[in-house]
């Protein structure tokens, strides 16, 4: 009976009428980010070989006005010759610019850190960079420090350097992106969709489902079981398709790369940066994915109960996956006194989790991996206890028939 009620659970979500345009809508947001927004994704380090073609043409008109005129100005924070500032640049961008244009990417690399290396204000006076930020400084910082773990990585670890891989398009990397940025926010709107007529579909079966021969509670474990394994299925389909996807394109990256982390939030200096395997990375976020895909489910068969109308269980449902940015604002550590690591809502983002970002945005080191599987159970145990006690007050038949 648990079998067949689980098969005919299954079937009924993939085959629900709100289920297909949901997948489609996921069919067209897979092929625009993979082929729309990874291969035009821009970050500060993607290389525009127009831009530098326009800066070496300045620097030799700027160069030979200073020839005519023997004029070879003054740096004034350091004192030295502007003229062998502009011959160094001109020498080191062409150099750049020319490996990139050769397609050699291993020079292009070494070039590029050695001058960040020498010339940290790349990052920290960019004024575009973090433009919004409410601390700007502090982000182009953070940037910087990870920028240079991974060109030290790529170059300790012996890498085969293409562009893809320099500019963090290949598939691996891709994945990593995904999971670090709003990836499980997707994974968790997923999980409210699909369950949120989990109870209010069946009202066109009212007869047949008081005839059943099985417990209430049991029914709802079962809904929940059936849902939480189509939801997986759909995003590890999801997934693999994108990576293979851009792997097809970019190539599948190098698996022994590694993924900056902070490990600290004292000096922000560089001694407070680590790093973890990429393969650990994505490991230990996609761990946390059936856990949290089973707590926005069980949280939304309370909310059927409670409202009775799917559309109304979306909405809150969804504003369960963003409560968090109610309190997000970078200077919020506790809410009525109780730190926000005890807050189940500061674990949804589980790939800045992993990598400290989480510590590192609201500057404190409260949040951590093991406190946040702690919090999580707890919360699934929290929700569970109200979920029996409430399933033994609206009972099927109440919920069936009222409207």
């Amino acid at each position: 009976m648990n079998r067949t009620y689980f098969i005919h659970e299954f079937l009924l979500t993939s085959k629900n009428k709100r289920t297909i345009p949901f997948l489609l809508f996921i069919g067209v947001l897979l092929i625009s980010y993979c082929f729309l927004l990874v291969p035009n994704r821009e970050t500060k380090e993607t290389f525009h070989p127009e831009e530098i073609n326009d800066y070496l043409t300045e620097l030799e008109v700027e160069q030979d006005q200073r020839m005519k005129s023997g004029n070879t100005g003054i740096i004034l924070m350091t004192g030295d010759p502007v003229f062998a500032r502009n011959d160094y640049n001109h020498g080191l961008f062409s150099a750049l610019l020319n490996s990139y244009e050769d397609r050699n990417f291993l020079r292009y690399l070494h070039l590029r850190a050695y001058y960040l290396e020498s010339d940290p204000s790349v990052h920290m006076q960019d004024e575009n960079l973090f433009k919004y930020s409410p601390y700007p400084g502090k982000d182009r910082e953070h940037l910087y420090h990870q920028t240079m773990l991974r060109y030290e990585d790529y170059l300790m670890n012996d890498c085969h350097i293409t562009e893809a891989l320099l500019f963090e398009k290949t598939g691996i990397q891709s994945l990593q992106t995904f999971l670090h940025t709003y990836g499980f926010y997707f994974f968790l709107f997923c999980a409210v969709y699909f369950s949120s007529d989990i109870l209010s579909r069946d009202r066109t079966h009212r007869t047949v489902l008081q005839g059943l021969p099985m417990s209430w509670y049991r029914q709802l474990n079962l809904k929940t079981l059936a849902v939480f394994s189509y939801t997986l299925l759909i995003l590890i389909t999801v997934l693999l398709t994108g990576f293979f996807v851009l792997s097809s394109q970019f190539g599948f990256g190098n698996f022994n790369l590694h993924v900056p982390i902070m490990t600290a939030q004292n000096t922000f200096s560089i001694e407070e940066y680590g790093v973890i395997s990429m393969v650990k990375f994505i490991g230990l976020s996609l761990a946390a994915l059936p856990l949290l895909v089973f707590l926005l489910i069980r949280i939304n068969v309370i909310l059927s109960l409670l409202l009775k109308n799917e559309w109304l269980v979306l909405l809150f449902g969804t504003f369960v996956i963003f409560s968090e940015r109610l309190y997000d604002a970078r200077t919020t550590r506790d809410i009525l006194g109780i730190d926000i690591s005890y807050f189940p809502q500061t674990y949804f983002d589980f790939g800045k989790i992993v990598t400290g970002e989480k510590n590192f945005l609201l500057n404190t080191e409260t949040i951590t991996l093991a406190k946040g599987v702690i919090v999580l159970l707890i919360a699934s145990a929290i929700i569970e206890t109200v979920l029996f006690v409430l399933s033994r007050v609206v009972t099927k038949r109440r919920l069936y028939q009222s409207r």
